[in-house]
């Protein structure tokens, strides 16, 4: 009876593929950066409405945001959860064009299956940069999520893959300008209270745990070198494999910038980002389930680092407040990096297209599982309990 009802799942998607790689596509050609997704949260949830979804538009307070509902029955309520964001200069570098369309598909087959059962579909803008989920989970959007899955594209295949928890903060330092030559000793050199940071910081990493990092940039270095700078700012990212670990780190970066300010004699002034990423907390139950429908779909998995190369995303935040899965499916060659002209146009590539028709097909027919499987959603429940 479940292969069947997952043979039909499979048949769906076939169906829709020409769709779903035609919103893809689109998506890819018109980039949008964070929280300006006007056309690609467009597009998506009136593609979902097309399929009999109920949609909810600018959740959040967000307004390319978006909830898409399909009810057969209260529980188990499945979530697929969208990104469409863009970067900078490399449009989809990220291939969020592929992530949309993916979710969709397997929302709309599972709506379609005659499974008992809610299904949701999260819009969630600005992953890349403003944490669109950070501020979604703040609302509770995620809370009624039984399960919660998304695919990213990638240069590998890994089930699980953890990620870091990020806190942005920012530091500012307020001098007094002075003719460099002729006045030196009249001003207060701002800049030198940013490179003593940047040093106090070096000298910090001695004494930091192997998987914690912190990285920054000097935003405003000074106008002119004659000039003694009267402003400087920088943005630092602290992270952590556990976000009590980065807060502890943050201290001590914040002790950094008050002394290097107490040096040079100026006024430090620290701004801590409110959309903090947590960690991204695994579900090996949820995983597993995902890895065994995935291998059945013909897909080559090998033994994961789940610690392997690890960034961040607002994904955790998610992971936090419901069992989550975040796996990575190869599009292309492993020396093409994310973030790249190269991944952008991988993921508008035929290969791109293969992939998220693939993932869409191994999370319909995971979401078929927990809706069919009333010891499997324990189990990923008591996990989820578990941490």
């Amino acid at each position: 009876m479940s292969d069947k009802i997952k043979e039909g799942i499979i048949k769906k998607i076939n169906g829709l593929s020409a769709l779903l790689i035609s919103i893809a596509k689109e998506i890819h050609k018109r980039p949008e950066l964070a929280f300006e997704e006007n056309f690609a949260s467009g597009l998506l949830a009136s593609a979902l409405k097309k399929h009999g979804f109920k949609i909810e538009k600018g959740i959040g307070g967000l307004k390319t945001a978006f909830r898409a509902a399909y009810s057969k029955g209260s529980s188990p309520v499945i979530g697929l959860i969208a990104e469409y964001d863009a970067l900078p200069e490399v449009g989809h570098g990220c291939g969020h064009n592929l992530i949309g369309p993916a979710a969709i598909g397997a929302a709309i087959a599972l709506a379609k299956s005659g499974l008992k059962g809610k299904i949701v579909v999260i819009g969630t803008p600005a992953e890349e940069k403003g944490g669109g989920k950070v501020i979604l989970a703040k609302k509770d959007i995620f809370k009624s999520l039984d399960a919660a899955m998304m695919v990213h594209p990638s240069n590998d295949t890994e089930i699980v893959k953890r990620a870091l928890a990020a806190i942005d903060v920012s530091v500012e330092y307020f001098g007094k300008p002075s003719h460099a030559a002729a006045t030196p000793w009249d001003g207060a050199n701002a800049l030198d209270a940013m490179i003593l940071a940047f040093n106090n910081i070096n000298a910090l990493r001695q004494q930091i745990k192997p998987d914690v990092r912190i990285h920054g940039i000097i935003i405003n270095g000074g106008a002119a070198p004659n000039i003694i700078p009267a402003y400087t700012s920088a943005r630092f990212l602290v992270r952590a494999l556990d976000m009590k670990d980065a807060q502890e780190v943050l201290k001590k970066v914040r002790a950094c910038f008050n002394a290097a300010a107490h040096s040079a004699g100026v006024k430090a002034k620290i701004t801590v980002g409110e959309n903090a990423y947590e960690a991204f907390r695994p579900n090996y139950p949820l995983a597993e389930t995902f890895e065994r429908n995935l291998k059945s779909l013909g897909v080559k998995i090998k033994k994961w680092d789940e610690y392997k190369e690890l960034g961040s995303s607002d994904i955790g935040n998610v992971s936090q407040i419901t069992p989550t899965i975040h796996p990575n499916l190869d599009i292309c060659h492993k020396q093409i990096p994310h973030h790249t002209k190269e991944f952008n146009a991988a993921a508008g590539s035929e290969s791109g297209m293969r992939g998220m028709i693939i993932a869409a097909k191994a999370m319909a027919i995971t979401g078929a599982d927990i809706m069919m499987d009333k010891a499997l959603l324990k189990m990923i429940k008591e996990a989820y309990k578990r941490g």
